[in-house]
C-alpha cells in the first residue's frame, strides 16, 4: 500500500519518525538535565506489576488498531496485486473495439470483437513500429460454450473456450503446466486437442488424456485435453465470474464459430511479469499513436497497470475504512490514558504535595510524569504494533474464507511491510505521548496545601492574570493554526481565564463550522458547528453562575434530539439537503455520547435514589447498595470517562448491526424478487428460442412448476449498449435490457420514483407494454454516494431523492458499432432492493430490436407456483438443458448468497470495532484495582462497625454493575434512536419495509461487555473483602 488518505505511505513514515524522535528527544532532555526527576517517574512502574500490565493494556489499544487497519489494507493489496500479476501474466496492455475517446471494458465482458482486417491492420502497424518496448501483440478469442466430462459424468454450463493466435506466441510464455512447470507449445495442438485450465477442471476432474465434449450452435463437438494449465488471462479466466477455461489454437476456434474475429489483442512489454509495468505509460501512447495514425477503430483496454491501481485503491480503502472504524476505539483508548494518569495522579496527590512544598515547581512535576508516561508508551506501543500485526491476520483468514465462496474469487494471504509497522509504532506513540502531556499539565496545577492533606481543592475563581506581551508576540506566527494561537493571545498573553475562552471557542468556531457546513451543503463541518455550539453555550451559562444540572440536561438532550432530527432528514425545510458519508457514523458517536453522558453524570443522583429505593426491598444486600451508589456520585470525571468509553463502543457496535440487520430484510424481501424465482442465463452460442418447448423435448417436469414466464434481451455486455443524459455529452456504458409481454405483464417489480401522471407501479409497467418510447431505470444510476452507489460512472440527473415524482427524464440509447440511437423517456425508478437483480434501463423489446437487432444474448424469468421450490427447479433447467450451456439459478438463493457476503463482511467490520470494548473492560479494572488502594481506611472502618466480607465484595460488584450497565444502556439507547431516525427517513431505501431492530445481537454484546467487566472487578473485589481489619485502619 502506497498511499493513505491521498498522501503516500512514505512521506506520512518520515513526518511520524520526525514527531516521534522530537517526543523522544523531549524524554531524553529531562533524563540528561533532570536525572533524577526522571528516575522518580520511573521508579513506580516495578511497585505494582498487576497496576503496570492493566495501564500497557490500556496504552496499546490504539497502537493496536491503526497497526491492524495498515496492516489489513497491506494485506488486501498485496493479495489482489498478486492475483492481477498471476491472472494477467504477461500480458500488460488490451486492445479492443473502440475509439481514441472510450477505453474498452473487462476482458471477455464488452459483447464486441476485434474485426479480421483491424485485427490484421494493426498487427502489420505493430511490425512496422517495431517499438522496443513491445514484446508482442497477438490476437486473443473467447467463445463460451458447456461442457462435459463422459469420464467423470461431471459438467459445466459455461467454460471460456480460449483461441491464440499460434503465429503471434512470441511474448507470451503463458501457457503453463500446472504438474511440471513446462510453458507448452499452443502451436503444437492439433485440430481437436485442447489444454484446460485447473478452475476447470477441478470443476470437471478433467486429468489429461480426457476427452470432453462441448457444444456450439447445439451440435456436439470434442477435445482431447492434453494437459493441464494454469489459471491466467490466456488460458481462459475472462474475468471475476467466469474462470473456467479451454486453450486451443485461434483457426480451430475460427472454424468451430464460423467466424474470423478475436475478442481483444493482447500486448506484452519488454521485460517479465511484474518489471513491465513501468513502461505502461509509454507503450499505452505508443500504441494510442498507432491505432489513430492506421484509422484503425480500436480503443486501449484495460492494463495491468490498472489491475495494480484497483488493488492499491482496494488495499487503501480498507485500511481507511478500518481506521475509520477503529476511531470509536482509539478515542475511548484515548480517554482511557487521560483517565489512567489523572488515578495516578490521585494515588500520588499527598506525594506531590510535599514535593511541591519543598521546592519542586509544577513543571517538574510534568517532566517526572511524562517520563513515567513515556515508559509505558514505548513498552505500550511494542506490544500494540505486534498484536495489530496478528489481529490483522486472523481478519485475512476470515476475509479469505468470506470471499472463497464469492465471485470474488481472491485469496487473501497475510502481508505487512515494516513501512506500515514503523507508521502504527510512530503514530501510536506519539498520539499517547500528546495525551499523556495533556494529563500531565493538568494533574500538575495542585493546591499544596490540599494535597498534602489529602483533602479536596476548595474551587478557586478565575481571575484574570496580567498581560504579559512575550505571549502576546509569540501569538502572531501562531495564528497559522487559529485555535491555538488563540489560546496564546488571550489566555497566556491577555491572561483570560480558561472557561471563558473555551466557551467563545466553542461558540465561534462551531458558529463557523455551522455556517461553512450550510454554504457547502456538507454535514460534518454543519454537525460539528451546532455541537461546538450547544457545548459553548452550556459553559457560557454556568458561567453566568445559572445551576450546572438544568444547562447541561436541557442542551444535552436538545443536541441528542437534534442529531436524530438532522439524521433523518426531518430538518432540510430549514437547512436544505447536506451529503456526508462514513465520517458521520464516528461524529454521531461521540457527539451524543458526550451529550449523553453529562445529562446522565449531572443526574445520576436521581438515578441511584431510585436504585436504593429498589435495595432496600432486599434488606440483607442494602448496606451493600448504599455504600455502592455513594461512590460514583464521589467522583464525577471517573464515572463520566468509564460511562463514556463502554458507552461509545457499545453505540457503534449497535448501530452497525441495526444498520446490517435493516438492510438485510430490504434485499431479502420477497417484493425484492419482483415476482420471479428463478433465473435462466442463455449462453451466447446457444440461443433458446422456447425454454417451455425445450424443456420439455428434454423429459423435464419443471414446466409443471411454472406461474409465469418472461425474457428480457441483453446486448452481450455493458460495453455492447451506451447511454447518455444531455445531447452534447458522451455516451457511457450502461446495460439496456428489452423487456418482452410475457416479462412485463407478469413482473411486479415495485419503484421507489415514479414520473408524474403515474399513479400507480402497475401504470407505469403498462406503458412499456403498450410499446411506448419509455424506460424503467434502477436505483443504481440514482442515488449518489452511501448505500446503494451505481457500479457505473453513468448517472441520472433531475431525480430528487426525497421526492417520489419527477418529470419523466429523457435518455438516448445507442448501439456503438452500428451508431443507431433512440430516445427514451424514463417514467419509473426501481426499488433499491430490487435494483441489485434488475440492473439496468429497462425498454419495450420494440424499441430495443430497433436500436440494437437480434439480442446476442437472453435471460428468461420464471415465477413458480411454488416458490420454495426454487432451487430444486433451477438445478431440473439447468440438468436438463446441458447441453445449451444455460445457467439457471433460483434468484431468492442467490440473494441470500449475496446478502451473506455483506453480512459476513459486516460481522468481521463488528469483530474489529469490538476490541475497544477491551479499553471499557481496561477501564473498569483499572477503577477497580484502584478503589481497593484508595478506599483501605474505609474498608476497615466498614469492616469494623459490621460489614461482612461478602458485603464488601458485593458493595464493589454493584458499583461497577452501576456504571457498566449504564454505559451499556446509554450507548444503546443512542444509537436505536439514532438508527431509527436514520432507516425510517423518507429517502432512505429501508422507510418501506418498517423499522426492526436485532435484539439478539445487541443483548449479547451488552451481556460480554458487563459479565467481562464483572470478571475484571471481581479480582479486587476479593481483595478488598480479605484486607483485614486492623491493617486497614493502620493504612496511610
Amino acid at each position: 500500500m502506497d498511499e493513505f488518505f491521498g498522501l503516500s505511505m512514505t512521506t506520512i513514515m518520515i513526518v511520524l519518525l520526525t514527531v516521534l524522535a522530537v517526543c523522544l528527544s523531549a524524554v531524553a532532555y529531562v533524563a540528561l538535565r533532570n536525572r533524577i526527576l526522571f528516575l522518580m517517574g520511573l521508579r513506580n512502574m516495578p511497585r505494582r506489576m498487576a497496576q503496570t500490565v492493566l495501564i500497557v493494556i490500556g496504552l496499546m489499544l490504539s497502537t493496536l488498531i491503526i497497526s491492524a487497519a495498515l496492516s489489513t489494507g497491506d494485506t488486501v493489496d498485496y493479495s489482489i496485486s498478486k492475483l492481477a500479476y498471476e491472472t494477467l501474466g504477461h500480458v500488460d496492455e488490451t486492445i479492443q473495439p473502440g475509439n481514441l475517446q472510450k477505453d474498452a471494458s473487462s476482458l471477455g465482458d464488452s459483447g464486441l470483437d476485434v474485426e479480421a482486417d483491424q485485427y490484421r491492420d494493426f498487427q502489420q502497424a505493430i511490425k512496422t513500429a517495431n517499438d522496443p518496448n513491445i514484446d508482442g501483440s497477438m490476437g486473443v478469442l473467447f467463445e463460451p460454450a458447456p461442457v462435459l466430462n463422459p469420464t467423470s459424468r461431471l459438467s459445466e454450463p459455461y467454460v471460456e473456450l480460449t483461441g491464440l493466435d499460434t503465429s503471434a506466441l512470441e511474448g507470451f510464455p503463458d501457457i503453463i503446466s500446472a504438474n511440471d512447470g513446462r510453458v507448452l507449445d499452443v502451436a503444437s495442438l492439433g485440430p481437436n486437442e485442447a489444454y484446460m485450465n485447473e478452475k476447470a477442471a477441478d470443476k470437471l476432474g478433467t486429468k489429461p488424456g480426457d476427452t470432453v465434449q462441448f457444444w456450439v450452435n447445439n451440435e456436439q463437438h470434442e477435445f482431447k485435453i492434453l494437459d493441464i494449465v494454469k489459471d491466467r488471462v490466456l488460458t481462459g479466466v475472462a474475468n471475476d465470474k467466469h474462470k473456467e477455461g479451454i486453450v486451443t489454437r485461434l483457426d480451430t476456434l475460427h472454424a468451430l464459430f464460423g467466424h474470423d474475429r478475436v475478442s481483444f489483442i493482447a500486448v506484452s512489454n519488454r521485460g517479465g511479469v511484474r518489471d513491465s509495468l513501468p513502461l505502461t505509460d509509454a507503450v499505452e501512447n505508443d500504441l494510442r499513436g498507432i491505432i489513430q495514425n492506421s484509422n484503425l477503430r480500436l480503443g486501449l483496454g484495460d492494463s495491468k497497470d490498472d489491475g495494480i491501481r484497483a488493488a492499491e485503491e482496494v488495499g487503501n480503502f480498507m485500511a481507511t475504512f478500518f481506521m475509520i472504524l477503529g476511531l470509536f476505539s482509539i478515542g475511548a483508548g484515548v480517554l482511557l490514558i487521560i483517565m489512567i494518569f489523572v488515578m495516578l495522579a490521585a494515588e500520588r496527590k499527598s506525594e506531590m504535595g510535599m514535593a511541591r512544598a519543598v521546592g519542586m515547581k509544577r513543571g517538574h512535576l510534568v517532566q517526572m510524569f511524562l517520563s513515567e508516561g513515556t515508559a509505558y508508551n514505548i513498552l505500550s506501543a511494542m506490544v500494540g504494533a505486534g498484536l495489530g500485526i496478528l489481529v490483522s491476520f486472523g481478519m485475512a483468514y476470515i476475509m479469505s474464507s468470506i470471499f472463497a465462496s464469492s465471485d470474488f474469487g481472491v485469496t487473501i494471504e497475510p502481508h505487512f511491510t515494516l513501512r506500515s509497522l514503523a507508521i502504527a509504532y510512530s503514530l501510536g506513540v506519539v498520539l499517547t505521548f500528546l495525551t499523556v502531556t495533556f494529563a500531565s499539565f493538568r494533574i500538575s496545577n495542585l493546591n499544596i496545601v490540599a494535597a498534602i492533606r489529602g483533602t479536596a481543592e476548595d474551587k478557586r475563581p478565575d481571575r484574570r492574570r496580567r498581560i504579559r506581551w512575550w505571549w502576546v508576540v509569540i501569538a502572531i506566527p501562531a495564528m497559522i493554526f487559529p485555535p491555538l494561537g488563540l489560546w496564546f493571545l488571550l489566555r497566556n498573553g491577555l491572561g483570560l481565564p480558561s472557561p471563558w475562552i473555551l466557551s467563545g471557542f466553542g461558540l465561534f468556531f462551531g458558529g463557523l463550522l455551522f455556517l461553512l457546513g450550510l454554504s457547502s451543503d456538507r454535514a460534518f463541518p454543519f454537525a460539528l458547528g451546532f455541537s461546538l455550539i450547544g457545548a459553548g453555550f452550556a459553559r457560557l451559562l454556568t458561567l453566568l453562575k445559572l445551576p450546572d444540572r438544568p444547562v447541561y440536561t436541557a442542551v444535552g438532550i436538545f443536541l441528542i434530539v437534534l442529531w436524530g432530527l438532522t439524521a433523518g432528514g426531518r430538518l432540510e425545510f430549514l437547512f436544505g439537503t447536506l451529503s456526508g458519508d462514513i465520517e458521520m457514523f464516528f461524529l454521531s458517536g461521540v457527539a451524543m455520547v458526550t451529550a449523553a453522558t453529562f445529562v446522565l453524570i449531572y443526574n445520576s443522583d436521581i438515578i441511584l435514589a431510585f436504585l436504593t429505593r429498589i435495595g432496600g426491598a432486599f434488606g440483607t444486600i442494602l448496606p451493600a447498595v448504599k455504600t455502592a451508589v455513594a461512590y460514583p456520585l464521589e467522583n464525577r470525571f471517573r464515572t463520566g470517562m468509564t460511562l463514556a468509553m463502554i458507552s461509545l463502543v457499545v453505540f457503534s457496535l449497535t448501530m452497525m448491526s441495526t444498520m446490517n440487520f435493516n438492510f438485510d430484510r430490504l434485499f431479502l424481501s420477497d417484493e425484492s424478487r419482483g415476482g420471479w424465482d428463478v433465473k435462466i442465463e442463455e449462453n451466447a452460442n446457444n440461443h433458446i428460442a422456447d425454454l417451455d418447448g425445450a424443456l420439455r423435448s428434454g423429459g423435464s417436469s419443471a414446466p409443471e412448476q411454472f406461474r409465469t414466464e418472461g425474457r428480457v434481451s441483453l446486448g452481450g455486455g455493458a460495453s455492447s449498449t451506451e447511454v447518455r443524459q444531455e445531447v452534447n455529452s458522451k455516451f457511457e456504458d450502461y446495460p439496456v435490457v428489452g423487456a418482452d409481454k410475457g416479462f412485463l405483464e407478469n413482473s411486479s417489480i415495485p419503484l421507489d420514483h415514479r414520473a408524474r401522471g403515474y399513479e400507480t407501479d402497475q401504470a407505469v409497467w403498462q406503458d412499456l407494454l403498450a410499446g411506448k418510447d419509455v424506460a424503467v431505470i434502477d436505483s443504481f444510476a440514482v442515488r449518489r454516494g452511501g448505500f446503494g452507489d451505481s457500479p457505473y460512472d453513468f448517472k441520472v440527473s433531475g431525480i430528487d431523492e426525497n421526492n417520489k415524482t419527477f418529470d419523466p427524464i429523457t435518455l438516448e440509447v445507442r448501439d456503438p458499432l452500428s451508431l443507431k440511437s433512440k430516445q427514451v423517456q424514463v417514467i419509473g425508478v426501481t426499488s433499491l432492493g430490487a435494483s441489485a437483480t434488475f440492473a439496468g434501463l429497462y425498454v419495450p423489446d420494440s424499441a430495443f430490436l430497433e436500436v440494437f437487432g437480434e439480442p446476442q444474448l437472453s435471460n428468461h424469468f420464471v415465477g413458480l407456483k411454488d416458490p420454495s421450490k426454487s432451487k430444486d427447479v433451477a438445478k431440473d433447467i439447468e440438468s436438463t438443458l446441458l447441453t445449451t450451456g444455460v445457467q439457471a439459478e433460483s434468484i431468492k438463493a442467490k440473494v441470500d448468497e449475496d446478502q451473506a457476503l455483506s453480512r459476513n463482511f459486516f460481522y468481521l467490520m463488528q469483530g474489529f470495532m469490538s476490541l475497544g470494548l477491551l479499553v471499557g473492560i481496561a477501564a473498569v479494572g483499572v477503577i477497580a484495582f484502584r478503589m481497593v488502594v484508595e478506599r483501605r481506611q474505609q474498608i476497615g472502618m466498614l469492616r469494623a462497625i459490621g460489614y461482612k466480607r461478602s458485603t464488601v465484595a458485593l458493595s464493589f460488584l454493584l458499583e461497577s454493575s452501576f456504571v457498566t450497565l449504564l454505559a451499556i444502556v446509554s450507548g444503546m439507547v443512542l444509537a436505536i434512536w439514532l438508527s431509527y431516525f436514520l432507516l425510517s427517513a423518507p429517502d432512505f431505501p429501508t422507510n418501506k419495509n418498517g423499522y426492526a431492530v436485532p435484539w439478539l445481537q445487541i443483548l449479547f454484546f451488552g451481556v460480554f461487555t458487563y459479565v467481562a467487566s464483572l470478571l475484571m472487578t471481581f479480582i479486587p473485589a476479593r481483595q478488598a473483602a480479605s484486607i483485614p481489619t486492623a491493617e486497614a485502619l493502620r493504612y496511610e
